[in-house]
């Protein structure tokens, strides 16, 4: 009974070891990725200020998704990671020059929206970068000018944190929470991009829906507790059995062909496409393979 009870001490003792050599492996890989500074050559936008200008940006930002988790008035809000998480903490941050929000200079946004890279040189959280880092040049510096004018609101979030399973999760690559991981930090990209209905049109809007569905568009696991599967949208989905009909009012309305709701987590609320530019996403997602 002794040397039964001897080497079950052993074996827990030696397994409390590995465990607690394996989270240091795992606390310093992470803790590395958070540190790691990026020394990204910013590139140099004529950012303009005029109201035409303010309008094509608000509208980019509408149709990349920026009030869906930032707020319409982007004050923040959308709650990844409650306090309290196992994983962490979470929330999209106040985004306007109002308290509790950031003040940042038009080369701040153009080396956060391009490279994912914020201000210290470190990479963002969960700041969908790689979705948006592609858009032309007049279209990013159009973004900046809606940005950089926006009315200042107050709202303090509280402070991002991750917690022990949420450095495992990212460890495993099941939390992508490095945008700047995630980004050609050399590329060159498109002076202007003319809107047309064709699937190239349809892939260059599509990155914004990467960030649920996947770089391949077949959807994920949920994404935070509680919320359903995200599905797959590519041609082998439900979705690629739709008609562009269907596809269209299930974007306008949130009403699926099957006479369902869109689950709350779907933002189509927020995304103001024109037909012509839903049209053209239906074109590229239905060649998705």
């Amino acid at each position: 009974m002794k040397r039964f009870l001897k080497w079950t001490g052993i074996i827990i003792g030696s397994i409390i070891v590995i465990a607690v050599v394996f989270y240091v492996i795992v606390y310093f890989s992470t803790q590395s990725r958070i540190d790691r500074m990026y020394n990204v050559d910013v590139q140099t936008l004529v950012v303009p200020g005029d109201s035409a200008s303010y309008a094509r940006g608000k509208y980019v930002a509408e149709r990349r998704g920026c009030m869906g988790c930032h707020g319409e008035n982007l004050g923040g809000g959308e709650v990844f990671l409650p306090p309290g998480s196992p994983v962490g903490t979470l929330i999209a941050r106040n985004i306007t020059s109002g308290k509790g929000g950031i003040q940042y200079s038009e080369r701040d946004w153009i080396r956060l929206l391009r490279h994912g890279v914020n201000k210290k040189g470190k990479s963002a959280w969960f700041m969908p970068s790689q979705e948006v880092c592609h858009l032309s040049n007049q279209e990013m510096a159009a973004l900046v000018c809606f940005l950089k004018q926006l009315p200042p609101v107050d709202s303090i979030m509280p402070e991002k944190e991750i917690k022990p399973l949420g450095r495992l999760l990212i460890f495993f690559d099941k939390f992508p929470l490095f945008p700047a991981e995630l980004i050609d930090h050399h590329a060159d990209y498109q002076d202007s991009i003319a809107p047309q209905v064709t699937p190239a049109y349809g892939a260059y809007l599509a990155t914004s829906c990467q960030g649920c569905h996947s770089r391949t568009y077949k959807g994920n696991p949920p994404l935070v507790p509680g919320q359903p599967p995200v599905p797959d949208i590519s041609s082998s989905g439900n979705v690629g059995q739709w008609s562009e009909a269907a596809f269209l009012t299930a974007l306008r309305t949130g009403k699926k062909p099957d006479g369902t709701q869109m689950s709350d987590a779907m933002p189509w609320k927020y995304l103001p496409y024109t037909d012509d530019e839903y049209k053209a996403l239906y074109a590229f997602l239905h060649q998705a393979q």
